[in-house]
């Protein structure tokens, strides 16, 4: 009968190990799949990319523009913050009136562009010229109101860098 009890147990421990294992494996995965995702979602929303063209230039929605925008302003103080991602995404359904998925789309690739540029200064200067193009001056209340929103969502107040970069968007959408 003992034998039997430990047999059992020997079953029950290997049932729980492997267990283990398998949810560690699917955790991990869920995690590479996110990366994938985010890398995917920039090349799904740059498919219409024109040769030898920077990919700031080559963006062909004002509101991927406006949000790394507002990614590259929010990033010049300290890399982006969870309460800053989440800000983005909730001005991005409300400002653009989209999908919370679409709205996900939006802040993958708004986090995504202004690492294409060298500085966060040169990313802003050329998506601005992408919206002024795109949107025109009368998209510039809204993105200022989402680059403020987003830049002081981790309760801190915006900086010198950030109001600089802030007039230079109000310059290119001729605003002042």
């Amino acid at each position: 009968m003992h034998i039997i009890i430990g047999v059992i147990t020997l079953l029950g421990i290997a049932a729980v190990w492997y267990y283990r294992f398998k949810m560690a494996r699917d955790a991990s995965g869920e995690l590479l799949e996110g990366a994938n995702d985010v890398r995917l979602a920039a090349r799904r929303l740059m498919k219409l990319r024109k040769h030898r063209t920077h990919p700031a230039d080559a963006v062909d929605d004002p509101r991927l523009a406006a949000a790394g925008i507002a990614v590259a302003i929010a990033t010049l103080d300290a890399p982006m913050s969870e309460a800053e991602m989440r800000a983005l995404a909730g001005a991005s359904e409300r400002i653009f009136n989209v999908t919370q998925s679409k709205a996900e789309d939006i802040v993958a690739f708004g986090r995504w562009i202004p690492g294409q540029c060298a500085t966060n200064h040169e990313a802003v200067s050329r998506l601005s010229k992408v919206v002024n193009r795109l949107a025109g001056a009368e998209a510039g209340p809204d993105l200022i109101a989402m680059i403020t929103e987003v830049a002081t969502a981790d309760g801190t107040d915006l900086g010198e860098a950030e109001l600089e970069a802030i007039d230079t968007v109000k310059r290119r959408l001729g605003m002042g």
